[in-house]
């Protein structure tokens, strides 16, 4: 497997402070992250994932979203897991996004991928589909793609779920704009679904009703748990712990899960759990999930 990583831009990370996107309730108006932590937390992770058993591609940040006018830099591109979907087969989609001010990103994104000699598909314009990389979790080996439906609509799931011809589609509604804050499911070193692991709090109750039935019709265990280990919520900020990214036998996070059952469960599957610090991305809404993509 491939994973892509983005540099840091070379001006400050959100040095000019952040902006706000709707239904990002972790992102704060001109708040500045620390440069220093910004520095040393990116390095860690790119260092961690060279000594796991996957091929790192590590992409220049784009000059283009890193104007000297503050106003036009876009520095969320460090969050490459938003920019595209793959089939993690040589296949991607590329993303069509609900937050309009990041589309340019993906457009870079494909342009770079592109020039990789990887197949990139658009959603087409004549649809109203909208599909973000970070409201998906797509699982190659039973080929279950998970899909949220906030920023994305039901017709951008579906679409995804078409293209990838996958067995089965598993949408999960909630108020927060990316499944991956709140969601992640746990891969075993066979490259099978072993569990799921979901703050189905911050989920509408048909969603969890049809994830607990997912979970019973495909002898998976789900493992619910507190705000705290994903997003948050409005008045206290989560240390998302579900932000993960799921490789065959392992669970590369930021930060140990709050719920004991997560924890026990990770063991029992002998998948090993390995956290990587990201408090400062967490500012913007993103952690090792949205910071990491597979091709």
């Amino acid at each position: 497997m491939k994973i892509l990583i983005s540099h840091l831009p070379k001006n400050k990370w959100w040095g000019h402070g952040t902006p706000i996107y709707k239904d990002n309730p972790a992102m704060k108006q001109g708040m500045i992250p620390n440069q220093e932590l910004v520095e040393v937390e990116m390095h860690m992770l790119t260092q961690l994932f060279n000594r796991l058993p996957v091929e790192l591609i590590e992409v220049d940040f784009p000059n283009f979203l890193d104007q000297q006018n503050t106003e036009k830099r876009k520095h969320d591109f460090v969050f490459v897991r938003d920019l595209f979907i793959s089939d993690q087969n040589g296949k991607v989609i590329i993303s069509k996004f609900s937050e309009e001010a990041r589309q340019v990103e993906s457009d870079m994104m494909e342009i770079m991928l592109d020039s990789m000699g990887y197949q990139t598909i658009r959603i087409p314009d004549t649809i109203d589909a909208k599909a973000e990389g970070g409201e998906f979790y797509y699982c190659s080996g039973a080929k279950i793609l998970f899909s949220g439906a906030c920023r994305n609509n039901i017709k951008g799931a579906e679409w995804v779920a078409q293209e990838f011809d996958v067995n089965e589609l598993v949408i999960m509604k909630s108020n927060v704009f990316h499944l991956d804050t709140l969601f992640t499911p746990v891969i075993k070193k066979d490259n099978q679904l072993g569990a799921m692991i979901a703050c189905t709090s911050l989920m509408d109750k048909e969603s969890i009703n049809n994830l607990r039935s997912f979970s019973n019709k495909m002898a998976v265990e789900l493992v619910e748990v507190d705000p705290e280990d994903s997003i948050g919520t409005k008045e206290q900020l989560g240390e998302f712990a579900v932000n993960c990214c799921p490789l065959p036998g392992y669970l590369i996070g930021p930060t140990r899960f709050r719920s004991l059952k997560a924890n026990q469960l990770l063991k029992e599957l002998d998948v090993m759990h390995i956290t990587v610090p990201t408090t400062q991305f967490r500012l913007s809404g993103g952690s090792v999930h949205c910071l990491t993509n597979e091709l």
